[in-house]
């Protein structure tokens, strides 16, 4: 998908952080942005900024763990920009704790955000994703939020709540990916590294249901990362080359053999014990 004048994008999580810098990314190629997030407040300044630099972006409230507000998003978008032909599932939680401590809520919360949001979402827009890859020829593209968590978990830390979630959006982004293959609907999985966001504080935005939740601790390396306008651009670059994975940092490779490697050796000691 190399051309992306004109064409309808939704961006959720975009009031901030990765979302932002996809929004501002596929504007500058010439899209016409629907900005959406929980935070309706931060939506309306994306959407703001955009337009005062003579782009097209309207702001839209959305909580991805509804379907219902998925739905409501769809067809508000249809009906005031035109039906979609990129979505960006990009919304998303963390949380740490160990994996036999964290609680039902804790769960509940970030897969219905995480996976759950993903899944809803491309339920939502796929009729609109289908029109628009059948009508002009171009295809269509979906890109989910995954993470190198899902790829490669910092097994050291207490992630693991969240690359569960990770890992699942993964495997649901490889399946669907050859699932669309034959309608010209991409789909790509976004596996950022370390990025500065705002995702540590992202129990700002827990349902009071859930009860309390907590801060991540940030990280050190958090300053030395990139930021999600540098994100935003290398999700467009992923789109304009229906790319599979889009990664973002020189530690993917390392990180994704010494699992592999892993992996193979276990496979190797299961073909000599079997001999």
């Amino acid at each position: 998908m190399d051309n992306l004048t004109n064409r309808i994008a939704v961006v959720t999580g975009a009031g901030d952080g990765i979302g932002r810098g996809i929004a501002i990314a596929l504007a500058e190629a010439g899209a016409h942005i629907a900005i959406a997030d929980i935070d309706t407040e931060a939506a309306t300044r994306v959407a703001t900024e955009l337009t005062a630099a003579g782009h097209t972006a309207s702001p839209f409230h959305v909580d991805v763990a509804d379907p219902d507000s998925l739905t409501a998003l769809a067809e508000e978008v249809r009906t005031s920009l035109g039906p979609a032909s990129i979505l960006c599932n990009n919304a998303g939680v963390m949380l740490d704790g160990p994996l036999t401590q964290v609680s039902a809520a804790d769960w509940q919360w970030i897969l219905d955000v995480n996976l759950h949001g993903v899944i809803k979402g491309v339920r939502a827009f796929i009729d609109q994703l289908r029109a628009a890859a059948a009508s002009d020829g171009f295809g269509a593209q979906i890109v989910n939020t995954g993470s190198m968590a899902g790829l490669a978990p910092r097994t050291y830390l207490d992630y693991g709540i969240y690359s569960a979630s990770k890992a699942a959006v993964v495997s649901y982004s490889e399946n669907l990916r050859a699932e669309l293959e034959p309608e010209t609907i991409g789909v790509s999985v976004l596996c950022p590294s370390t990025v500065s966001t705002r995702i540590w504080e992202a129990d700002r935005n827990r349902p009071a249901g859930l009860g309390p939740g907590r801060p991540v601790p940030r990280p050190d390396r958090v300053k030395d990362a990139i930021d999600g306008n540098a994100v935003g651009q290398l999700v467009l670059n992923g789109i304009r080359h229906n790319r599979a994975y889009i990664f973002t940092s020189d530690d993917a490779r390392p990180r994704v053999e010494e699992r592999h490697a892993a992996i193979l050796a276990d496979i190797e000691r299961h073909e000599t014990d079997s001999q």
